[in-house]
């Protein structure tokens, strides 16, 4: 009985030993694992610096503290000038003109709390990784859009050229140009592109700019081509009546100097602008439902018949033309135009390769206008009037240098009441 009871106290002896071996043994482990993660998150994860193996566009930023790779980034990366150049000019444009950056603090920021997010696992898991590879960072730019913007307008400002389209004058049937002129344009869209590749790509220097030739409507050479009267006609007025003479003065005045090109109509009524006395124009007899009264732009009716003659023996396109209520006494029947505020206008485009030119003076009592062009486009031409008892058809005959018709054209048939 006694040795039963020994037995099993040693027994219970033998097993608090174990125990309490077993409890320090933990307890020690506890010590040892504690300290080697204190260590190891002191050391690794929350020792106040970048972990190993990180870098920002290959500058190796690993176990730096933020402030240590901010510097050390910016040393490699600093925004450099660029020099926009263009026909042996340059235009430097420094970073603080735009107030060009990149993001390194950002960037490095982001590098830093890499192996430091909420979750430690998360953590350890990504200390590991970068063991066996490298976390590589990007930078990116940013600069001021509006300031860009003045920088490139200041530019285009310096480097655009206006454009010149060629003048002709003739008088006194001489002929005098001034040349066209070629203008530059500075491609703000293509020269933005440039730029924005530049500073991207970090590849500082000389970025050639685009800058674009703008051809002239109107070259030396078209208005050079223009060398022979094609035709002319002219009318004859009393000046007893100022207000008249005055509308045609100035009506003959607004019509004249015009170079049309081929394809362009020309109009009798944008050329003279609204007949009101605000723009120039007098009172004098103007029809009216038939009759004569007193309105401003009294006359300009004679002038633009004056210059439908014309245009009729110089072969132009007639494409609008109206004849008058009444018989003038400045045209046959069949070869006036008359013109108004209303929509009754006088138009007519030019067929012909070659530029035309109108020219419209008053000598006198006498208003003529005159077409002119290229030698090439000179016509024979016959006007051909069929009368009838309250007006005339017009019809226009080409002839060849011998007087051999080529063709008849119908223009108009023209009805008046008296």
């Amino acid at each position: 009985m006694n040795s039963e009871v020994i037995v099993e106290e040693s027994i219970a002896r033998h097993n608090n030993a174990k125990l309490k071996i077993y409890i320090t043994i933990g307890i020690l482990v506890a010590i040892i694992g504690g300290y080697m993660i204190y260590s190891f998150n002191n050391n690794y994860m929350y020792n106040g610096k970048i972990a190993n193996n990180i870098f920002v566009e290959g500058v190796n930023i690993s176990l730096m503290t933020k402030e240590e790779a901010i510097a050390l980034v910016n040393e490699k990366y600093k925004p450099e000038s660029l020099s926009l150049t263009y026909n042996n000019e340059s235009f430097d444009v420094v970073p603080e003109d735009i107030n060009l950056k990149y993001n390194i603090e950002e960037v490095v920021n982001n590098a830093y709390n890499y192996t430091k997010t909420d979750s430690y696992f998360e953590n350890v898991k990504r200390l590991f990784q970068l063991d066996k590879s490298k976390q590589e960072y990007t930078l990116t730019s940013s600069f001021d859009e509006a300031k860009l913007s003045e920088v490139i307008d200041s530019i285009a400002s310096k480097v655009n050229v206006p454009v010149k389209n060629a003048k002709l004058y003739i008088s006194g049937g001489s002929f005098s140009v001034t040349p066209s002129l070629i203008g530059k344009e500075f491609d703000v869209a293509a020269n933005k592109e440039a730029i924005y590749e530049a500073i991207n790509s970090r590849k500082y220097g000389q970025v050639s700019l685009k800058v674009n030739d703008v051809q002239p409507n109107i070259t030396t050479a078209m208005a050079q081509s223009v060398d022979t009267l094609l035709a002319e006609h002219s009318t004859t007025f009393s000046s007893s009546h100022s207000g008249r003479a005055g509308n045609i003065r100035v009506s003959a005045q607004r019509i004249s100097d015009v170079l049309l090109m081929p394809g362009e109509t020309y109009s009798y009524n944008e050329q003279t602008g609204i007949r009101t006395l605000a723009n120039g124009f007098y009172n004098a007899p103007v029809i009216i439902g038939g009759d004569l009264k007193d309105a401003p732009g009294g006359g300009v009716c004679q002038t633009s018949t004056t210059l439908y003659n014309a245009v009729l023996y110089s072969g132009l396109t007639i494409e609008q033309v109206k004849n008058h209520s009444i018989t003038s006494n400045y045209a046959p029947r069949g070869k006036d135009a008359m013109v108004n505020d209303s929509g009754s206008d006088l138009k007519f485009s030019n067929p012909y390769d070659h530029p035309i030119y109108v020219k419209s003076y008053v000598s006198g009592g006498t208003v003529t206008c005159q077409i002119y062009g290229n030698s090439q486009d000179k016509q024979n031409i016959e006007i051909k009037l069929e009368n009838f008892n309250m007006g005339a058809k017009t019809y226009r005959v080409f002839k060849d240098s011998n007087g051999k018709q080529l063709k008849t054209e119908y223009i108009a048939t023209s009805v008046y009441k008296k």
